[in-house]
């Protein structure tokens, strides 16, 4: 990291789609009003300098997003709750709300979390991504072997960028599987719901002296 930040910013996470953002309100707010404003959070937006937003995931998938135009940054916690209920694109036109942001000008990160091969769920999660409006012949798979459908977190949060504009080319997905590499990667679905998080941020470096 090419500097220290002034402020480390940890959400309490519940697989919403709570979005809150950092501005001077909250960091000039006290321990306690803070506590209150980060519960129930999945996701966080800020264009203060120096102030690192952080999600943490074990298996779900880190979102990290820079509108480089209007110098704003975003952090979003995708587990399969907040994919269905389209967190992502929530988060996005937050941004778009706030500050302008336009898809085009989004550089987007899709971090560590459980892959398509790792990820089997019941009729009852494949139904919630259908009945949500998602392409299941893009992000699932039947697998015999299985006999349960595959869901591809990766591909349906990557829908939603694209579905707000930003750039192909401009999202870059980690590809790593934590499910697969739980000895490097922190997975709940494997080693337990209280295995470490991996935590995941994102700032806007502070330039002046």
């Amino acid at each position: 990291m090419p500097q220290q930040p002034k402020e480390l910013v940890i959400p309490f996470q519940t697989h919403g789609t709570k979005v809150e953002v950092i501005d001077e309100k909250y960091l000039n707010a006290t321990f306690d009003e803070r506590t209150v404003m980060l519960q129930g959070v999945d996701a966080l937006i800020t264009k203060e300098p120096g102030c690192c937003i952080c999600i943490s995931t074990a298996d779900c998938i880190p979102i990290l997003l820079y509108d480089r135009k209007n110098q704003v940054v975003a952090a979003a916690h995708a587990g399969w709750r907040g994919t269905v209920n389209y967190i992502a694109g929530h988060t996005l036109d937050r941004m778009r709300a706030l500050y302008g942001t336009d898809g085009k000008d989004v550089i987007a990160c899709i971090g560590p979390g459980i892959s398509l091969p790792s990820f089997e769920v019941g009729e009852e999660v494949y139904e919630a991504f259908r009945m949500n409006g998602f392409a299941m012949d893009y992000i699932s798979e039947w697998k015999p072997e299985t006999h349960k459908h595959h869901i591809d977190l990766w591909a349906a949060n990557r829908m939603q960028l694209l579905d707000f504009g930003v750039p192909g080319e401009q999202i870059e997905t980690s590809g790593i599987c934590t499910y697969m590499r739980h000895e490097e990667f922190f997975s709940a679905r494997r080693l337990g719901i209280k295995s470490g998080r991996i935590l995941s941020g994102i700032m806007i470096v502070d330039t002046k002296p």
